[in-house]
């Protein structure tokens, strides 16, 4: 269920019995630093995948003979992702997996300007604030590319913002928030911070089920159209 940045920041002063039902009204500073203390634990969650709500399909039209294309604000795609998992291009209708490869392998491509109808490789830069995709080797047909990848759980700008998570992170946002501004309030007792835990736990375990799968698969795919795992 829904709820404002506010309500959370409220839930958590309780758990510290700063705040009670009948003086629930956040000062400006109290409201101020929670909105902070909360963007901060979300900006700590988007360093782990497993918090990651679900994967997430980004698009991006290629245009023939561009093999380099830019995520995040002000990029050539606004989507930045923090890991692709799998990719594959979409070319008349047909669907072509593409092989993802790391710096090493990106470098020790001794032509990077070699063209080809479409890409079987893409070397993710993950640099901020605009990620990178280079393509290999460069298309010179129009296609798009399709990216399965984790992207960043959304930070708030105001405490009347709506935050609409799936069940168990909720919990996990109060509990742990609590624990997070305890010291400047007070420390956290061992009940909250174990249901902090607890909340952490259930949330990873049930988004890590078919990450793994969904990453072999893609390189399965790509060893049966008869790469072998080359890369030029």
């Amino acid at each position: 269920m829904a709820q404002t940045v506010n309500q959370i920041i409220q839930a958590a002063l309780r758990l510290l019995t700063v705040k009670d039902a009948n003086n629930a009204t956040l000062t400006t500073a109290e409201a101020a630093d929670g909105l902070q203390a909360l963007n901060e634990l979300i900006e700590q969650m988007n360093t782990q995948s497993l918090f990651q709500v679900s994967k997430t399909q980004i698009t991006q039209v290629i245009t023939p003979n561009d093999g380099t294309y830019t995520f995040g604000t002000g990029g050539d795609n606004s989507v930045r992702p923090l890991e692709i998992y799998t990719a594959y291009v979409v070319y008349n209708n047909i669907s072509y997996p593409i092989r993802i490869i790391s710096n090493e392998e990106y470098s020790d491509i001794a032509f990077k300007t070699t063209t080809s109808s479409y890409p079987y490789n893409i070397y993710f830069r993950a640099a901020y604030p605009l990620a990178t995709v280079q393509m290999y080797p460069v298309p010179t047909v129009a296609a798009t590319l399709y990216l399965e990848a984790r992207a960043a759980l959304a930070t708030y700008t105001a405490g009347t913002d709506s935050v609409d998570l799936p069940p168990g992170y909720m919990k996990y946002l109060k509990n742990q928030l609590a624990v997070d501004i305890g010291p400047e309030y007070k420390e956290a007792s061992a009940s909250v911070r174990e249901a902090a835990r607890e909340a952490k736990e259930l949330i990873k375990r049930l988004n890590g089920k078919d990450k793994p799968v969904m990453l072999g698969t893609a390189r399965i795919a790509v060893r049966s159209r008869g790469y072998g795992g080359a890369y030029y």
